[in-house]
């Protein structure tokens, strides 16, 4: 394990450092940190509208350098409090209480296992070193006690960072910590053992339950972690050339929040988009010749297996036949004594010889049988991808990138300045065929016992054990593609993808509204059905998508929905209490099908969207030869599970003193600095490509802040001679600083509908900077 000798200087130590800081941005040499080599750092921050910070460099390390400085000068706090998760030391600064403890253990068997110190593309690992050194030299400029942020002035965990830090984000497995507390919590039994001649390897139905119901828990929050990304190709494009919609639905708090960034090192790479923070390459963006962007995808990314063990040891699990002893490793963490000092709490982690973790909580870990969830590791493929993603020119040769590294978990959606675009699932699913989900499910996962049950080999395949990208769905067209979170069937309507692994999702099924609402408003664009002149998409329009905030549902249903109010103007509830729904008939009337801020009955339509079951009775029925605009409308004869939801709506906003036909913007909203921000959107149910998650608080009359995943770095971008021209939005803003100038600036564009320029072009990069910052050390 790679020692943290500069990690560890104290609080103390760090406020001389700052003393001692020369103030001046000269020349300053220094011992590289993490490397033991000196190095010169040399990168020029140009920020533009909204703070969005322009980095260039000449070298990969100062590349990094000035990306850890711009990223410690918007989130110096969000990176602190995220680099002591991944060190796993939040107990020995924190306490080891709410969840520090078990926090710690968890990244520290990572740490132990050293994946983080493997080597890698030289290039990333300067990229690695430089961002440290960029965060270190901020602390060291300005001090951690004249820290702006409230959120880490002046605190001891606030600490100089090492290479290693950021290895360790990046090189961090994607599911397990989803996983975390299940992980922790994997501990054989400690009651007297079955013995041999009584021991079933068998689970009953309250268990099975049980662990069904803790699937769904952990899958939960992935699901809702979800985007819209929309490629429209040179024949859906007025220009002729290639667009991009990106909007991902991240968290607004922690450090999923996104932040948007430009890198480049003249005549080796050029990219503007975003990353999650701490992670100091560009994730996804746009460059001079393709722009791409993912959503989250359908199929599994990890599988769980029941493992049959053996009678009178709870540690060794049957395979093939043959006893086998569990890997058993052992952690060791620091948390403080009580007296100013430290003392030392051990964990033991169990896995498998096939590579799956015990898992326990409503996991069951009995004298019988345990289970064990096993992940593809991406190992440092992702990272590695980054510079060919970079350089590719068009999309044919971003998705031989894909193919090669098979790193996202995730769809992808790209276009090229030639007017092409892409859609791929080449994700890093786990290589179980259909006949052995049928030959090998067993209650609560896969067969653990039996080798015909693991992961097969692919030849093409990126690493053993996944699906090859000659057996994954992809699209080349010049039309367009889009994904909502859907399985791949439906990437465009016109060529509908089929006959894969049938773990990758469905087809032939309905389709969420949201994934409907993308489909046909792209449609109805391209064709010029839409209302707005001529067909195909300009910049604007493309934009327009997410401001227009349509709702699907609203389409779908509203006018039937209007027709049952007035038919059925009083309702009773199963509890016998009648509620009077005629004052909603016209205020549904009268809505625009929008969730804009001004658009009345929105929210009324919100709970009803939310409260309704999903078994309605449709006038339509979903039918595959017409997915986009089935299942549609309302038995208006009979439906009395959607009148006894709208009768919920109506009384849910009565019951908070809320008018009917209130607008969004009295609603939903967030406040910084003690000012009440609007925000347009809305959740899933109403079929909005905006997603806002916002949860409603009859206490305040609304929806007073946002709480889920929601809209949070969007970006459109249009190919024409000579780059890219970009504009987005981050719909929180770039940093969780409340004294910075920067901290509810784009919020506030955003909820006016506005969009930033993002300029990618030298020139227009100098030209729109408003603060332009040389550093070098």
């Amino acid at each position: 394990m790679i020692s943290r000798p500069i990690f560890r200087t104290s609080f103390s130590n760090l406020a001389l450092l700052s003393a001692l800081a020369i103030s001046s941005l000269g020349i300053v040499a220094c011992n590289d940190s993490g490397s033991g080599s000196t190095s010169t750092y040399n990168a020029l921050i140009r920020r533009t509208e909204g703070g969005v910070p322009h980095i260039k460099a000449h070298d990969f390390g100062s590349l990094g350098y000035g990306t850890g400085y711009a990223m410690a000068q918007d989130n110096v706090c969000i990176v602190a409090d995220q680099m002591l998760r991944y060190s796993g030391e939040r107990s020995r600064f924190l306490g080891p209480q709410n969840g520090n403890l078990e926090s710690d253990f968890f990244y520290q068997l990572f740490i132990d296992r050293g994946e983080a110190s493997q080597s890698v593309d030289e290039r990333q690992a300067s990229v690695f070193r430089g961002a440290a050194a960029g965060y270190n030299r901020f602390l060291r400029d300005t001090g951690v006690a004249n820290l702006s942020d409230p959120n880490c002035k002046g605190q001891s965990w606030v600490r100089n960072l090492e290479e290693i830090d950021f290895r360790r984000v990046t090189r961090m497995n994607f599911f397990y910590p989803f996983l975390l507390s299940q992980i922790v919590a994997a501990a054989p039994p400690s009651t007297p053992l079955a013995s041999a001649s009584s021991t079933s390897h068998k689970i009953s139905p309250a268990e099975g339950k049980k662990i069904q119901l803790a699937l769904q828990k952990l899958i939960e929050p992935m699901k809702h972690m979800g985007s819209n990304g929309i490629a429209i190709g040179r024949d859906g494009t007025q220009s002729g050339t290639g667009m991009l919609l990106t909007n991902p639905h991240q968290p607004w708090t922690g450090s999923s929040r996104f932040w948007s960034f430009h890198q480049t090192i003249p005549g080796v790479l050029d990219i503007i988009g975003a990353n999650v923070m701490g992670r100091p390459q560009v994730g996804f963006g746009a460059t001079e010749n393709v722009a791409w962007t993912s959503t989250v995808q359908t199929g599994p990314l990890f599988t769980f297996y029941r493992l049959n063990l053996v009678p009178g040891n709870p540690t060794q699990y049957m395979f093939d036949g043959q006893p086998r002893d569990m890997i058993k490793e052992t952690v060791t963490v620091q948390v403080p004594d009580g007296n100013g000092g430290f003392t030392k709490k051990s964990h033991t982690f169990y896995s498998t010889h096939f590579g799956a973790m015990l898992v326990g909580g409503s996991f069951s870990w009995n004298s019988s049988v345990a289970f064990a969830v096993k992940a593809p590791d991406v190992g440092w493929r992702g990272l590695e991808s980054f510079i060919p993603s970079y350089q590719a020119k068009s999309v044919q040769e971003y998705k031989a990138v894909m193919d090669k590294y098979q790193m996202n978990p995730a769809n992808q959606m790209a276009t090229d300045s030639s007017g092409n675009v892409y859609y791929a699932n080449i994700a890093p699913i786990p290589n179980l065929d259909d006949a052995q989900r049928a030959a090998c499910t067993v209650p609560g996962g896969f067969d653990g016992s039996r080798s015909e049950c693991m992961w097969k080999n692919d030849p093409d395949a990126a690493a053993p054990g996944i699906i090859g990208p000659s057996k994954m769905p992809s699209l080349i067209r010049t039309d367009f593609v889009t994904n909502s979170n859907d399985s791949y069937w439906l990437a465009n309507p016109l060529a509908p993808l089929t006959g894969f692994n049938s773990s990758l999702g469905t087809v032939n099924t309905a389709r969420s509204f949201r994934t409907r609402a993308g489909l046909a408003q792209v449609m109805e664009r391209i064709a010029g059905s839409d209302g707005k002149g001529a067909g195909k998409f300009t910049l604007d329009q493309l934009q327009q998508l997410i401001t227009d905030n349509v709702s699907q549902t609203g389409r779908a249903l509203r006018d039937d929905l209007v027709t049952l109010c007035q038919k059925n103007p009083s309702v009773t509830m199963s509890n016998g209490t009648a509620v009077d729904i005629s004052a909603a008939c016209p205020v549904l009337a009268a809505w625009d099908l929008r969730f804009t801020l001004d658009s009345r009955g929105a929210p009324l339509f919100r709970e009803f969207a939310v409260t309704t079951p999903t078994l309605r009775n449709y006038a339509v029925p979903f039918s595959a030869s017409d997915p986009v605009n089935t299942p549609r409308g309302l038995d208006t004869n009979s439906n009395p599970d959607v009148l006894k939801a709208l009768a919920t709506a109506v009384k849910r906003l009565r019951d908070a003193n809320i008018p009917l036909d209130a607008r969004l913007r009295e609603l939903q909203y967030v406040t910084r600095n003690g000012e009440r921000i609007p925000i347009h959107g809305g959740p899933e149910a109403p079929g909005v490509l905006n997603i806002i998650n916002a949860t409603f608080t009859a206490s305040v009359g609304g929806y007073p802040d946002v709480t889920g995943a929601s809209s949070s770095w969007m970006m459109a971008v249009e190919y024409k001679e000579g780059g890219p021209v970009a504009r987005g939005v981050m719909a929180y803003s770039q940093t969780t600083n409340p004294n910075s100038p920067h901290f509810a600036d784009q919020t506030k564009a955003f909820s006016q509908g506005n969009w930033m320029n993002l300029p990618f072009r030298e020139a227009d990069v100098a030209a729109a900077a408003t603060e332009t910052l040389q550093i070098k050390e």
